[in-house]
C-alpha cells in the first residue's frame, strides 16, 4: 500500500515547483534517524520541467559525493536527519530533471533546493498535505513502541499500571483546516520534557481535549498551553488525522511514554469518521471515566502544577516568556 504527499513551492523567481510523493505506508527506521514511511516515486515539476523521477532507494541514506539523501517522509513525532519540517528532513528527497540530479531538503525550518549544475535556493512553501499531526505517535505496546495509524485491533496496549489491555476499537477523525476552528481543532504539541525528565520522550502531538495525566490530574493538553514548551500549532496541512484508541475501561496508557487516556464515550463521539464500524464491532455501550479530577481549562489546572511546568519551561528553553497562552 502506499500514500501520496504533495508539497507546493514557490522559487525565489516567483516560479512554481510542485513534488508529489509516494511512500509507504509502512513506517520503518531503515534510515537510522527514526521511523519513516519510503519513498517509492518523485513526480512533478520545478519552474515547469518535468520531473523525471526518484533516484536512489527509498528509506536509505545515501552520499553520492553531491548530496546525502534518505527519499523518506517522517512523521511529525520523529525528528529524521537534524529536525523534520512537514515530513522532510535534512536529508530529504532525491530526483532528476533532463539528467541533472536535484536535492530538496528541511534545514531549521525552511526548505532548500539544490541541484548537481550548481542550484542552490530557498523555497516558500504554499501548502501541502504531509504527514497528519498525531499520525506516528508512538504508543507502547507489549511488542515494544508502534505507530498510534499502525494499531490494530486486538494488539495489546500497556497500561501505566504496566498491565496488557486489547485495543477494542481506533477511532479517526479527519480534520480540514479550511472549516476546522484553531481553539478546538488544532493540536496541542507537548515537547520533549515538558512534563517531567523524559516525559514525553519526544514531541507529542494530541487534540486540545486529549487528557494527559500531570500531578495527578486528567489535564486536558488545551487547558496546559504555555506558549514554551506546550504550544498550540498554528500552522497545520489542509487536513490532518486524530487517533483515539479504545480499550474495554478508561485507563492510561503510555504516548511517547506520557500517559495518556484511552477513549471515553462522551458526546462527541460521532465526530469520529468510523463511529459506525464502533456501533458494529462493540455496540452502543459506555465507559466510566477514571475517579481523577480532570482540567478542562488552563483555571482548573492547580497553580502548583503551572509553575512547575512554568519553571521547567524556563529551565528547558532558556525563556522568561512561560507564561505565555
Amino acid at each position: 500500500m502506499s500514500e501520496t504527499f504533495n508539497y507546493a513551492f514557490t522559487d525565489s523567481k516567483g516560479g512554481a515547483v510542485n513534488i508529489t510523493v509516494t511512500a509507504s505506508t509502512t513506517l520503518s527506521d531503515t534510515t537510522g534517524n527514526g521511523p519513516s514511511y519510503a519513498v517509492t516515486a518523485i513526480s512533478g515539476s520545478v519552474a515547469g520541467a518535468a520531473i523525471d523521477g526518484e533516484v536512489g532507494t527509498g528509506g536509505v541514506v545515501v552520499n553520492d559525493g553531491h548530496f546525502i539523501y534518505d527519499n523518506a517522509i517522517f512523521p511529525a513525532s520523529t525528528t529524521g536527519a537534524s529536525g523534520n519540517t512537514d515530513g522532510i528532513d535534512l536529508d530529504g528527497l532525491y530526483f532528476s530533471i533532463g539528467g541533472v540530479d536535484y536535492n530538496l531538503w528541511a534545514q531549521n525550518g525552511s526548505f532548500i533546493l539544490g541541484n548537481t549544475a550548481g542550484l542552490h535556493e530557498t523555497l516558500t512553501l504554499v501548502s501541502t498535505d504531509a504527514p497528519c499531526f498525531c499520525t506516528g505517535t508512538m504508543i507502547l505496546t507489549d511488542r515494544g513502541d508502534v505507530a498510534v495509524e499502525t494499531l490494530t485491533i486486538g494488539d495489546n496496549v500497556i497500561t501505566t499500571a504496566g498491565e496488557t489491555r486489547p485495543v477494542r476499537w481506533i477511532g479517526k477523525r479527519r480534520v480540514s483546516a479550511r472549516f476546522a476552528d484553531p481553539l478546538r481543532a488544532y493540536p496541542i504539541r507537548v515537547r520533549t520534557g515538558a512534563l517531567a525528565d523524559g516525559v514525553p520522550s519526544r514531541d507529542l502531538l494530541v487534540s486540545p481535549d486529549h487528557a494527559l495525566l500531570v500531578d495527578g490530574i486528567l489535564a486536558q493538553a488545551g487547558a496546559l498551553v504555555n506558549g514554551v514548551s506546550i504550544v498550540r500549532e498554528t500552522e497545520v496541512p489542509e487536513t490532518f488525522t486524530y487517533y483515539h484508541v479504545e480499550v474495554a475501561e478508561h485507563s492510561l496508557i503510555l504516548a511517547e511514554s506520557t500517559p495518556a487516556e484511552t477513549f471515553v464515550d462522551n458526546v462527541d463521539r460521532m465526530a469520529f469518521d468510523n463511529w459506525e464500524e464502533h456501533v458494529a464491532a462493540v455496540g452502543e455501550t459506555s465507559i466510566p471515566e477514571m475517579e481523577y479530577p480532570r482540567a478542562k481549562s488552563a483555571r482548573q489546572v492547580p497553580q502548583a502544577t503551572r509553575a512547575r511546568l512554568t519553571a521547567r519551561a524556563e529551565a528547558l528553553f532558556s525563556t522568561a516568556d512561560a507564561t505565555a497562552a
